[in-house]
C-alpha cells in the first residue's frame, strides 16, 4: 500500500521556511565573525565588501541583502561583540554574588573583549561621529547603547535597590573614555590597567550602597 503522502507533505513543507530562516542566521553571524576579523587584523578604514565577500564565502549582493550597507555591517560587527558581553551577564547566576562582585566580572570581560579586539570600539565611535555614515548606522550604534544600560542595571540592581540608569550610563561612558585613553597610548601596557580606576570606583560605590540597605 504506498504511504499517506498527504501525512508528510505539510511537515515538509512547514520545515523548509525553518531551514532558510536557520540557514540565513548561520550566514549571519558568520560574516560578522569574519568581519570582526578583519577590522581586528587590519583595521576599520581598510576592510572593504569584496574581502568579506571572498573571506565568508557570500556574495556581496547577499551581504547588502542581509545588512543594507557597509556601514550597517561594521556597525553590528562591532556592536555583537558587547552584546555578547551583555548576554553572558544575564546568564550569570546571581545567587550569592554581589552586585560589585558582577560588576568586576562584567569589567573582566570588558578588558578581554577590547583585548582580542581592539579596533571594535573604535569602529563604533568613528561610525558615530562621521557624517556621511547613513542616520540607520548611528540608530543601530544608539540602540546598543540602550541596550548596555538595559544590561547593567538588570545585572547590577540589588533587591530593593535598583541601578539608576543614570549610573549605568555614567559606567559605559567612562569605560569608552578609557578605552579611548588606551586606544590613543602606544597600548603597551593593558587595557585592565586604564579600567582599574573605574572599576574601583563603582566597585566602591555599590558596596556602599549595599551596606547601606
Amino acid at each position: 500500500m504506498p504511504p499517506n503522502r498527504q501525512s508528510t507533505e505539510p511537515a515538509t513543507t512547514a520545515s523548509a521556511p525553518v531551514a532558510k530562516n536557520r540557514r540565513g542566521l548561520e550566514t549571519r553571524e558568520r560574516v560578522l565573525a569574519v568581519t570582526r576579523g578583519l577590522i581586528s587584523a587590519h583595521g576599520y578604514a581598510e576592510v572593504t565588501l569584496d574581502q568579506i565577500s571572498a573571506e565568508a564565502g557570500v556574495a556581496k549582493s547577499s551581504l547588502l541583502w542581509h545588512f543594507g550597507s557597509k556601514e550597517m555591517l561594521l556597525a553590528e560587527a562591532a556592536t555583537s561583540l558587547f552584546r555578547q558581553i551583555g548576554e553572558e551577564l544575564g546568564a550569570e547566576p546571581q545567587h550569592g554574588r554581589t552586585a560589585a562582585r558582577r560588576l568586576e566580572n562584567s569589567f573582566d570581560r570588558v578588558a578581554g573583549y577590547l583585548s582580542a579586539n581592539p579596533e571594535a570600539k573604535g569602529v563604533v565611535l568613528a561610525l558615530l561621529f562621521s557624517g556621511s555614515v547613513p542616520a540607520s548606522v548611528r540608530e543601530e550604534i544608539r540602540r546598543s547603547w540602550d541596550s548596555h544600560v538595559h544590561d547593567l542595571v538588570a545585572a547590577l540592581s540589588a533587591p530593593g535597590r535598583p541601578l539608576p540608569a543614570p549610573m549605568a550610563r555614567l559606567m559605559i561612558a567612562t569605560i569608552h573614555g578609557c578605552y579611548c585613553h588606551w586606544y590613543a597610548s602606544d597600548r603597551s601596557e593593558p587595557i585592565a590597567a586604564f579600567l582599574a580606576p573605574a572599576r574601583e570606583l563603582f566597585g566602591d560605590w555599590l558596596r556602599e550602597r549595599d551596606r547601606e540597605r
